[in-house]
């Protein structure tokens, strides 16, 4: 997760079903992030039983914000394609067919700019941002380690989190 947003060149994602949880994580370390309208998105750390250690609550909510960074860590409610592009977690939603070469696309894009002033450009997104999330990151770390609580029951509630989602997913469809 970190090892994504810590890349010295951009990264494109795309997203052609579900992200959750640690999905997400890897997800919110893309510089763009592009789905298909196929996809959703959900953190369901704390329903299963466990915290965020990968930089979830430090970047969530500074890509939708204070308030739906919380609605979504705490209900574990599936956002779709549309919602997430409006609260912008998604840079853009687009046909499933087309993903892939959306994706691609962007990255060709990015690729025909010369690689120093690119990696010039990466590095002071990432270092800005690393000074604004920096201190919720440590905070995050800290406490997911000592909160490790009891395993016990994880791959039940696990499963139960998953049911729960399809529900979700084919009550939207």
């Amino acid at each position: 997760m970190a090892r994504v947003a810590g890349c010295r060149t951009p990264v494109v994602g795309a997203v052609n079903g579900a992200a959750f949880t640690g999905g997400l994580e890897i997800a919110l370390g893309c510089d763009l992030l592009v789905c298909s309208e196929r996809a959703t998105f959900a953190d369901t750390h704390v329903r299963v039983g466990v915290l965020p250690g990968g930089g979830l609550t430090a970047r969530l909510p500074q890509l939708v914000g204070p308030a739906w960074a919380r609605r979504m860590s705490m209900t574990g409610e599936l956002v779709d394609a549309r919602l997430a592009e409006r609260i912008g977690l998604v840079t853009e939603v687009v046909p499933h067919a087309d993903l892939l070469s959306r994706a691609t696309e962007l990255a060709r894009a990015i690729a025909e700019v010369p690689a120093a002033p690119m990696t010039a450009l990466k590095r002071i997104y990432t270092e800005g941002a690393q000074s604004i999330v920096g201190r919720s990151l440590e905070i995050e770390t800290t406490i997911a380690r000592g909160a490790s609580g009891s395993l016990d029951g994880l791959e039940e509630r696990r499963r139960a989190v998953m049911e729960r989602n399809r529900a979700r997913t084919a009550d939207r469809r």
